[in-house]
């Protein structure tokens, strides 16, 4: 079992530390444009075939879009009470409590641990929560809703089309699979390389809100992980990969929503700093959980 978590886990540190020395070294890496093409490209791309070529019922793809939407409802719930009652900024924080980092190390996390059945499941987790974080989250942070938007997310589209091909079980021509395929595949190193790098940019600045907000985020995704498998009777890859979707640290975008509305961004970094350091220390428990789950062996 340790080698295979080992297998599991090794991959994903050292592309992000790689990402991190990247940017140590003082060598350039346009985090920007290189994060726009994933999300307005690569991405999509990768939505499009995985759903269309490794052919998921669709039974499973709904309960794990449920899950998600489960889950975001849990943690605004849950975020939004903890923020009050601690005095703390909903505006600033509650996006961060709400969105994991489900596609930097999400997505990684499925494909190594449950191969393309796990990837083709985390990916419509993930749909969900990056929806919701460019809508909700990004709401939450400007004051207000914009459908526009919405809209304007290629992956919408990409869902879409999806859909489609699979409702009326369209072929898919072999130059769209193949081109789809390769945009795609840029997807998981950027993304691991782009977290790394962020990462060794952002600071700490105040460590006992950022253990805090840690601590509430970590015990809110395990709960909210173990309520969603029970009450949604998971078993089998769904349910490790809700569990791990779940316990992901905080997503580094909250950041930029929070530095480009001015919500306090030092704050929300040293927040999204110790919410990834904590993660990746029990990284390899958590895919233990998360396997133990998926073969319906014993945890406790």
């Amino acid at each position: 079992m340790f080698s295979q978590i080992f297998t599991v886990t090794a991959p994903i540190f050292i592309i992000v530390l790689l990402g991190y020395l990247w940017s140590v070294w003082k060598q350039k890496l346009d985090t920007e444009t290189l994060s726009n093409l994933v999300v307005r490209v690569s991405t999509p791309c990768l939505v499009f075939t995985t759903l269309t070529r490794f052919h998921i019922e669709f039974e499973l793809m709904r309960q794990m879009a449920l899950a998600a939407f489960l889950a975001l409802v849990l943690s605004f719930a849950i975020g939004a009470t903890v923020l009050k009652l601690s005095g703390l900024s909903l505006s600033t924080f509650l996006p961060s409590l709400m969105h994991p980092n489900s596609g930097n190390i999400g997505l990684p996390l499925m494909l190594m641990a449950f191969g393309d059945e796990g990837l083709a499941l985390g990916i419509a987790y993930f749909v969900v929560i990056s929806i919701s974080q460019y809508t909700v989250g990004y709401g939450i942070s400007a004051g207000e809703f914009s459908l526009v938007r919405l809209l304007k997310q290629p992956l919408i589209y990409a869902v879409i089309a999806s859909l489609v091909v699979l409702v009326f079980d369209l072929p898919v021509p072999d130059w769209i699979s193949k081109t789809t395929g390769l945009l795609g595949g840029i997807v998981i190193p950027a993304l691991l390389m782009v977290l790394g790098h962020s990462l060794a940019r952002l600071k700490i600045s105040d460590l006992g809100l950022a253990l805090f907000l840690t601590a509430v985020r970590a015990i809110m995704g395990v709960i909210i992980g173990f309520f969603l498998i029970w009450l949604l009777a998971l078993s089998g890859p769904p349910a490790g990969v809700v569990f791990l979707m779940c316990t992901m640290p905080i997503a580094v975008f909250n950041f930029v929503f929070a530095e480009h509305f001015n919500r306090s961004p030092e704050k929300v970094a040293g927040v999204i700093v110790v919410s990834t350091a904590l993660t990746f220390a029990l990284l390899p428990l958590l895919v233990w959980v998360a396997m133990q789950m998926s073969t319906g062996a014993p945890i406790f």
